[in-house]
């Protein structure tokens, strides 16, 4: 049975077009809105564990690189919160471009480049399918018994992205492509990442392939950051740590 606090929040998300959530406007019209998206805006839990544990990572200036963006909120945080971050974002949802521009333009950032296109590894260029579900948080690389419709997108070379583009922190939340994207992949150049793994979808050798390349970086686990399927990891600095 709904709880009564859920019904008079989705009874109040009718009468608004966006939606307040840690300082930013949220916009809450469209298709790609659903009820349970609905529930953890007006929460306050909506990507919460990647939020915290970016924001506790960030420093001024920092380059951030964001693979699957969702709404935009969790990079739209982090370009409120350090103006001078320059931040680059990639989302495969050809759906969610123009509400995640939305979001930039409500809140006046400008310190954003959103990219509708898939990182891959190797040379990019030729387009690549991409499964949508009803729920664009499940959209993925990986076809289900949940997928609703197939789309072709465009690719990127993610060694050259990091080459070029050399950010401080990345950040990674694509429903299961994480092993595809990260194991093996030198990520000697960051200083930070922040990811969401997919247990549902990856196996356990997957996340340990995930967690070599980071160790072969000298990555560790921020375990104070880390919550439900996030898991951030930070650079050791000796000098300031001892």
């Amino acid at each position: 049975m709904m709880s009564l606090t859920r019904t008079v929040r989705r009874l109040r998300a009718r009468t608004m077009s966006t939606v307040p959530y840690r300082g930013l406007d949220v916009p809450i019209t469209g298709p790609h809105i659903i009820k349970n998206i609905i529930d953890e805006l007006m929460a306050g839990r909506y990507e919460l564990p990647e939020i915290e544990a970016l924001s506790r990572l960030m420093r001024p200036g920092d380059r951030v690189l964001e693979v699957g963006v969702g709404l935009g909120v969790v990079s739209g945080l982090a370009a409120k919160a350090v103006p001078d971050a320059q931040i680059e974002c990639f989302e495969a949802n050809p759906e969610l471009i123009d509400p995640i521009r939305e979001l930039h333009a409500l809140n006046g950032l400008t310190n954003i480049t959103l990219h509708n296109a898939i990182l891959v590894r190797g040379p990019g260029g030729e387009s690549r399918d991409f499964h949508l579900h009803r729920s664009f948080a499940e959209g993925s690389l990986i076809q289900t018994s949940g997928t609703v419709r197939t789309v072709q997108v465009p690719t990127v070379s993610f060694e050259e992205k990091l080459a070029d583009f050399a950010p401080d922190i990345l950040v990674v939340d694509i429903e299961g492509g994480e092993d595809e994207l990260l194991s093996g992949l030198d990520l000697s150049g960051l200083r930070a990442l922040v990811l969401e793994l997919h247990p549902a979808v990856i196996s356990r050798a997957a996340e340990a392939r995930i967690h070599a390349a980071c160790l072969a970086a000298g990555l560790y686990p921020r375990v104070e950051l880390c919550s439900a399927n996030v898991v951030a990891f930070e650079t050791v600095d000796e000098g300031l740590e001892g």
